[in-house]
């Protein structure tokens, strides 16, 4: 894990770089998004997939930073309350809704959606960071909301109204996803800015959300039986490849954010459904249906994504 200090100015082999975290990040984020989606088919529950992951990047990525950055952290306050805020919003809130999505809408459509969180980061970043939008933003904006209806359109059977509000109401679980993961990149490099070292920023970002677990658990006076969720053999091995992909997908990701700038990044990250496509016609064919609507409004929102980030 990199030690190196990230400054507002990157290189053109910084961004390079960046970009190709960024991309292995989208990979991890499509194989995640499959399987959960089979663990649900297979009877599992999205909310499993939540625990078991949060578990595993606990696991896999605090005592490894712990002892790597030691005994300088480069942890300032403003860093924390950056990193833990990113926590909070992408770990916690975001990721229950993005497999609770999932599991309602399919993996495709809601990671389609999903794709989405580069607008919000780039009003998060005005707000935040003081960004101006460019012309090519808001056009950029008003082509993502476009490929938004294409998908809730493909949402929508040819059934009763009960079966259309029921649907559509399944969008809101990813679009829910999309705001909130919006944050995390913009606090996140805020962290980075401060001097503190991505993967400590990422230590961080797991222990708020973690501990956000334990308490809502003890409160409710309902903590997870870790042996029930290992109990059902399939469902738990997809379970633990989830959690692989994504402690995968924060590695790159934060790598990513330490070098290179958020608008390089979060284009190429969120080009994920791309990659969920092709995973879903290979192992979903028979489970998941991809329609030619969903595969133009993935085109849609994954080249306006592209263009209003990497053009700013």
């Amino acid at each position: 894990m990199s030690g190196v200090r990230s400054s507002p100015q990157a290189s053109k082999m910084d961004i390079f770089w960046g970009i190709i975290f960024a991309l292995c990040g989208a990979v991890s984020i499509a194989s995640m998004a499959i399987f959960v989606r089979i663990s649900t088919i297979n009877g599992g529950k999205a909310f499993y997939a939540v625990i078991v992951s949060l578990i595993m990047n606990l696991i896999l990525v605090v005592p490894v930073v712990a002892v790597v950055y030691f005994p300088d952290y480069g942890i300032t306050l403003k860093s924390a309350i950056a990193f833990a805020g990113a926590g909070l919003a992408g770990t916690l809130i975001g990721r229950v809704a993005y497999f609770e999505g999932i599991k309602r809408a399919g993996a495709s459509r809601s990671d389609a959606i999903k794709a989405t969180t580069p607008i919000i980061a780039t009003i998060l970043a005005i707000v935040l960071i003081g960004e101006s939008p460019s012309l090519i933003h808001i056009l950029g904006i008003i082509a993502i909301v476009v490929g938004v209806w294409i998908i809730s359109l493909d949402l929508t059977p040819d059934k009763t109204i009960e079966g259309i509000t029921s649907r559509r109401a399944d969008v809101l679980y990813p679009i829910a996803a999309a705001i909130f993961f919006g944050f995390e990149p913009v606090l996140a490099r805020i962290g980075v800015l401060e001097g503190t070292p991505g993967h400590v920023g990422l230590g961080i970002k797991l222990i708020v959300p973690g501990i956000g677990f334990l308490a809502y658990f003890i409160v409710k006076g309902d903590m997870p039986n870790i042996g029930k969720i290992f109990e059902n053999k399939i469902t738990a091995k997809w379970y633990i490849l989830a959690g692989l992909a994504s402690t995968s997908m924060l590695i790159f990701l934060y790598t990513a954010i330490e070098i290179a700038p958020v608008v390089f990044v979060v284009p190429f990250l969120q080009t994920s459904p791309l990659f969920v496509v092709v995973f879903s016609y290979i192992w979903l064919q028979d489970i998941e249906h991809i329609s030619w609507r969903l595969v133009m409004g993935i085109l849609i929102m994954t080249c306006a994504t592209i263009i209003i980030t990497t053009v700013a």
